[in-house]
C-alpha cells in the first residue's frame, strides 16, 4: 500500500480501586495506609509533563483502525502529530493523524460541539464532522487541545467512524499512562523551539508583513505563527520545525537554490481558493522513529508564506528573507 505526503506522563491512579478501599469487612482492624493524593483535575501538565518531547505515535496503533481497511505508518507529516494511512475497504485512501495540541481558546465555538465527557475533566469536542475531513479535539481543563483528525486523499471515504475509533484509543493511552517521550539527538529540531530563533521586529521588519502578530502560542512548541490581523488580506507566515521527505522543487517558478548556505526548496503557489503561498524548506537530521520510513524522511525547517492571490512573488520574497534569518541559527546537520 502506498501512501503519499501529507510523549514521561504522570501516572493516573485508578478512581475504582481506590473506592474499594474504604469498605468495611470483618476482622481485627489494623493501621491505615494513607494513599497519596487523586489529581482533581487530569490537565496537560499532570497528564504530558513535557509537551514538547511526546512521541505522537505513541497515542494510538494500527491496531485500532484494522477494520476499516489496510493499515499501515504513513509518511511523516510533522513532529505533533503520528500520521496512519488506511486504505479503505471501499477503496478510498485516507490519513489520520494523532496528536497535533491547541488551544481551546482559539476555538470558542468548540463548547457548543461537546459530543462526551471523559473522566478528569476531559471532553471530546467534534471540531469538523465532513466525512472528507472529520475532526475531534480531546480537551484538557487547562484549555489545552489534542486532535485526531481524518482526510481522504484520494476515492470516497467516511473518516468520522475511523476518528472516533482513534480518539477511544488516545483517551485510552491518556487514562493508563501509555505516554512516551523522545529522547532527540543534541542538534535535533525536537528541541528548539522556532519562536526561539527569529524576533517578532525583524519579522515585522520585512516588505509584506508589516503589523505581523503571533495571535497564539502552540504548546508543543513545534510551530510559531504570526497573521497580520487584516480579514481581507489575510497575510500569515509559519515558521515549523516538522518531518517529511527530503524537500524539492515542484511546478513552474519552484527552485532548490541554496539559501543561507544550507540545501532548500522555494516552492510557490500562485493560487489556493483566494489566496497565494510560497514555501522554502530545508532537510536537518534524518528522522528515523516511525516504522518503515527509517531510511526516507528528515527533519524538517519549513517556512510558509500566504498572501493575497496574485501576489506570489511577495510570498516567496517573504519566505525567503525569513529562512535568511533563521537558517543560520540551526543546528548544524
Amino acid at each position: 500500500m502506498g501512501i503519499g505526503p501529507r510523549a514521561a506522563g504522570a501516572a493516573l491512579l485508578a478512581l475504582a480501586a481506590l473506592s474499594a478501599c474504604t469498605s468495611r469487612v470483618g476482622g481485627t482492624p489494623v493501621a491505615g495506609t494513607t494513599l497519596p493524593p487523586e489529581p482533581e483535575e487530569l490537565t496537560s501538565e499532570v497528564v504530558f509533563d513535557d509537551l514538547t518531547s511526546i512521541d505522537p505515535c505513541s497515542l494510538t496503533d494500527l491496531d485500532t483502525f484494522e477494520e476499516f481497511g489496510e493499515v499501515e505508518f504513513a509518511t511523516p507529516e510533522s513532529l505533533d502529530y503520528c500520521a496512519i494511512g488506511i486504505d479503505t475497504t471501499g477503496g478510498g485512501n485516507v490519513v489520520i493523524s494523532v496528536g497535533s495540541f491547541g488551544e481551546l481558546s482559539a476555538l470558542p465555538e468548540l463548547e457548543g460541539k461537546r459530543v462526551k465527557d471523559v473522566d478528569g475533566g476531559l471532553w471530546i469536542g467534534q471540531q469538523d464532522d465532513d466525512p472528507a475531513f472529520c475532526a475531534q479535539l480531546l480537551v484538557f481543563p487547562d484549555g489545552v487541545t489534542m486532535q485526531v483528525a481524518g482526510r481522504v486523499y484520494d476515492g470516497e471515504a467516511d473518516t468520522c467512524p475511523m476518528v472516533e475509533a482513534g480518539m477511544d484509543k488516545l483517551v485510552e493511552v491518556v487514562q493508563d499512562d501509555g505516554v512516551e517521550h523522545r529522547d532527540p539527538d543534541k542538534d535535533s529540531l525536537l528541541s528548539i523551539d522556532p519562536c526561539d530563533l527569529i524576533e517578532d521586529d525583524d519579522l515585522t521588519a520585512i516588505a509584506g508583513l508589516a503589523g505581523a502578530e503571533r495571535p497564539s502560542d502552540y504548546p508543543g512548541k513545534h510551530t510559531c505563527y504570526w497573521e497580520v490581523p487584516d480579514a481581507v488580506s489575510r497575510v500569515s507566515v509559519r515558521l515549523t520545525f516538522a518531518a517529511g521527505l527530503e524537500p524539492k522543487a515542484y511546478g513552474d517558478g519552484a527552485n532548490t537554490n541554496p539559501v543561507a548556505g544550507r540545501p532548500s526548496a522555494t516552492n510557490p503557489y500562485p493560487s489556493v481558493g483566494d489566496g497565494s503561498f510560497c514555501t522554502v524548506e530545508t532537510a536537518h537530521l534524518p528522522f528515523t522513529e516511525v516504522d518503515g520510513h527509517e531510511d526516507d524522511t528528515f527533519e524538517l525547517a519549513s517556512v510558509f508564506v500566504r498572501m493575497p492571490a496574485g501576489q506570489v512573488a511577495a510570498g516567496c520574497a517573504a519566505a525567503l528573507a525569513v529562512a535568511n534569518i533563521v537558517w543560520p541559527e540551526l543546528p548544524s546537520a
